[in-house]
């Protein structure tokens, strides 16, 4: 149990990972770019720079608010990563977990909206007025394109959903259109291009994480980082479950390919596509891809 809670598939792995995922999409895009990008230990090396810098808290700010809101949102993906499926291995999953992991999932996006709104700097406050308006066009998208993949396994636990797929086939095949809307989805929970609003660099430096430095933002970066992989291993559980191998190394390398593949894929797209503003992302959101995603759920509902 403490290893699986601790090494595989537990903290320490996710950790890693995350700083893997995060410098294969730094290089990625780079490649994209005409760029040659940075080496595999960079973002290792620039959390521990982090952790060494000077800790400000600006003025008019609180203190342990601002100090909690990273570690709340770190503990909150961390937690998530822990019940979900790395391979068929997990600690002891619980009937729901589907539901809880998803509300753990959307908790740092409003965390991070508050990390705006307790400092001063117009950029920040900017940027968590950004971020809370991206909120309710995203969280919805995300919830149910991913919802559908529950809906056609009949549970709501993630193991579950996994297993079915074992007997009825994969979900990206059916569920195409589910699969691409929570790629949509996710990108906006991690805001990446094209809908990294709230933290436009041109527009408003950083956003709600301007006025963060040493091991407050450190922890921040962590959390988005951490995010990103629990988001897609809850793609890869959710739409590639039936693909498995009995045997465990190859269903390992396999759900780790598949991970590796959606994270390119968000490269992709936020090498290529422009920044959106924000009523051009509420408008694609709530009278394009939303509306899809209704008419998605309904026929996994009525078939």
């Amino acid at each position: 149990m403490a290893f699986s809670a601790y090494v595989f598939p537990g903290f320490m792995f996710i950790v890693a990972l995350s700083f893997l995922f995060e410098w294969f999409d730094r290089k990625l895009i780079a490649r994209f770019h005409g760029r040659v990008g940075p080496p595999w230990y960079q973002s290792f090396a620039d959390f521990i720079k982090l952790l060494g810098k000077e800790d400000i808290t600006p003025l008019n700010t609180s203190p342990w608010l601002a100090a909690a809101l990273p570690l709340t949102a770190f503990a909150s993906v961390a937690t998530a990563a822990t019940n979900i499926p790395v391979a068929g291995s997990q600690l002891p999953g619980f009937q729901g977990d589907f539901i809880v992991v998803m509300f753990l999932l959307s908790l740092p996006s409003l965390l991070y909206f508050l990390a705006g709104w307790i400092c001063s700097g117009v950029y920040s406050t900017l940027g968590g007025n950004r971020s809370l308006l991206q909120y309710f066009s995203y969280e919805v998208l995300f919830t149910l394109a991913v919802s559908g993949a529950a809906i056609a396994g009949g549970s709501w636990t993630i193991i579950d959903i996994v297993t079915q797929q074992s007997v009825t086939g994969i979900n990206a095949i059916p569920q195409m259109p589910g699969l691409v809307l929570a790629i949509l989805g996710l990108i906006g929970k991690l805001k990446r291009a094209p809908f990294d609003i709230p933290k436009a660099k041109s527009e408003v430096v950083a956003g709600p994480l301007t006025e963060y430095s040493g091991k407050k933002l450190a922890i921040w970066n962590l959390s988005i980082q951490v995010q990103t992989v629990t988001g897609i291993f809850l793609l890869v559980n959710c739409f590639f479950g039936g693909l498995f191998p009995a045997n465990r190394a190859i269903q390992l390398g396999l759900f780790l390919l598949l991970a590796v593949g959606l994270q390119a894929a968000l490269s992709l797209i936020s090498a290529i596509y422009a920044r959106l503003r924000i009523d051009q992302l509420i408008h694609l959101t709530w009278r394009v891809l939303i509306p899809l995603t209704l008419v998605h759920i309904s026929y996994l509902v009525l078939a």
